[in-house]
């Protein structure tokens, strides 16, 4: 009898504690939920947050942030913050205001202005990337601008004084004014202008060797010939009394340059127009082309076949002859080598260098000049350097001077920081030896909009020295300089007129005073 009482009681203990534990499990929570600014409170027995969710049947896009996180425990009495975040893209459509130019002309009389062109502003589309953080913009990025429309400046010519001082001029310096060429000879006081049409386009301009001919570039005389072509390559014979330039029969030409060794034969590439910017398909394409003295008749010969050229390829590509005449180097937005044409039908192409492209955000493409040395051994370039920060490669603002070695032998950095624009250009050599001149960025870190300042240094980067402007003074725009045939001048554009430094005095001169100079071009 007594062990019959024992075994209900055992019994019911155990229920009694299974009863507890339920109830334990049982037990809710208080849990506050803000969800895009607007909190509610919820009574719940759920264990973590991915569980309340899916009870309250709140659900969470892909950006969307939460905390704590969704394999958080539950807490009586926790906050669960939910920040709603979407993306938008947005086009905006802004006017870009017409500039005003006031040119100076040597030839106008002294005050006398004319209005050369009506003003007429442009357009542009900025595609702007939106975050939206709780129905409110938390940030607000550019992500592409497209020129819709170019503005037109609005140019008045007004005469000017003359003030320069007449010096003397080692060979010929060449130079466009107001869309016209002009050389001077052996005196800045003798100046002549060699075309008369006011069309160069300031893309080709370089004298021969001997500066006997000038090849150039300018826009059809004929508007409705804009949609077939956006320029023609001309040569004129700048010794004759009666210049008259010859229509080479080559169109929409991106790059020419004349041969170091041959007077007649020069290379070029080609492209054709289209409507949007930057206004041109290249082909990536590089021909030869030797003049016969006679008639001016033109044999060509194809080094490069039209191509895609890569994924910037559509920009076209920078070449440069090498001294000895063997080789042609060249430039992509992310790729240097050379071309050996000592067999044009079966060229060489060596590739040198690989580098991450610039993200220019924009319709351009940034191409790294090329320069070589006298002895055709070595490519000094713009080397697009490692980001300082956490911004990506095609994103990083630094940007050198490098030498390159055709053997491979070495790959340097010579000058740090120098900019995107930098351009440097090699001297003849003097026993073996040569110098840089480049424009270094007043501020590196913001080159494609900075000012610069006349370089030069040795072959191997070392003694580098400012020459012009001074210290202070309105720095240079981004520009090609180019040296005196006999090593002892460069000439350059400063606030639109043709200078002359000396790169051992560091004396300038002004030789023009019209204000609309460009493209200085130098030979013997």
């Amino acid at each position: 009898m007594r062990i019959t009482k024992i075994i209900p009681i055992y019994f019911i203990l155990i229920l009694s504690s299974c009863q507890q534990i339920s109830q334990i499990g049982l037990e809710s929570n208080t849990i506050i939920i803000t969800d895009n600014n607007k909190t509610s409170t919820v009574q719940t027995n759920k264990m973590i947050v991915k569980d309340v969710l899916l009870e309250n049947n709140i659900e969470l896009g892909p950006l969307d942030i939460i905390s704590p996180d969704q394999s958080s425990q539950l807490t009586d009495g926790i906050e669960i913050i939910i920040m709603r975040v979407k993306e938008e893209i947005q086009n905006e459509t802004i006017i870009v205001p017409f500039e005003k130019q006031i040119l100076k002309n040597d030839n106008l009389p002294f005050n006398e202005s004319r209005l050369l062109q009506t003003g007429k502003n442009g357009m542009e589309e900025i595609t702007y990337r939106i975050v939206i953080t709780n129905d409110e913009i938390s940030s607000k990025t550019i992500v592409r601008r497209t020129t819709l429309e170019q503005p037109i400046d609005e140019i008045i010519m007004v005469g000017s004084e003359t003030t320069y001082t007449i010096i003397p001029i080692e060979g010929t310096l060449a130079y466009i004014s107001a869309g016209n060429a002009w050389v001077m000879n052996k005196s800045s006081g003798i100046r002549k202008p060699i075309t008369t049409e006011s069309s160069l386009d300031e893309r080709i301009f370089q004298l021969s060797n001997t500066s006997e001919h000038l090849l150039y570039s300018s826009t059809p005389k004929n508007k409705a010939d804009h949609e077939k072509k956006f320029n023609k390559l001309w040569v004129v014979n700048t010794n004759h009394s009666n210049t008259v330039s010859h229509d080479l029969y080559i169109d929409n030409v991106l790059w020419a340059a004349w041969s170091p060794v041959d007077n007649l034969t020069f290379a070029y590439s080609t492209g054709e127009p289209r409507q949007t910017a930057p206004g041109w398909q290249a082909y990536n394409d590089l021909h030869t082309a030797t003049l016969n003295p006679n008639d001016m008749s033109i044999t060509h010969t194809t080094i490069l076949e039209p191509s895609s050229g890569g994924s910037y390829g559509w920009y076209g590509m920078n070449f440069e002859w090498s001294p000895d005449g063997k080789s042609i180097a060249y430039a992509q937005a992310d790729t240097i080598g050379t071309i050996n044409i000592i067999d044009p039908e079966k060229p060489i192409i060596n590739e040198l260098s690989e580098f991450s492209h610039y993200q220019t955000w924009s319709d351009w493409v940034w191409i790294p000049s090329l320069t070589w040395s006298p002895d055709s051994s070595v490519i000094y370039t713009i080397d697009h350097g490692d980001p300082i920060g956490l911004e990506l490669p095609e994103d990083s603002q630094i940007f050198n001077i490098k030498a390159i070695s055709l053997d491979y032998s070495f790959d340097a950095i010579i000058a740090e920081r120098t900019g995107i624009w930098s351009n440097p250009v090699v001297s003849k050599s003097v026993k073996n030896r040569y110098n840089l001149a480049f424009l270094q960025a007043n501020n590196p870190l913001q080159s494609v909009n900075s000012g610069y300042t006349l370089y030069m240094m040795e072959q191997d980067g070392s003694n580098s020295k400012p020459i012009f402007p001074d210290k202070g003074a309105t720095p240079l725009k981004a520009q090609d300089v180019v040296w005196s045939p006999n090593n002892d001048q460069i000439a350059l554009i400063y606030k639109g007129n043709l200078w002359i430094i000396s790169t051992n005095s560091k004396m300038s001169q002004q030789l023009t005073s019209d204000g609309q100079t460009s493209k200085p071009s130098w030979s013997q």
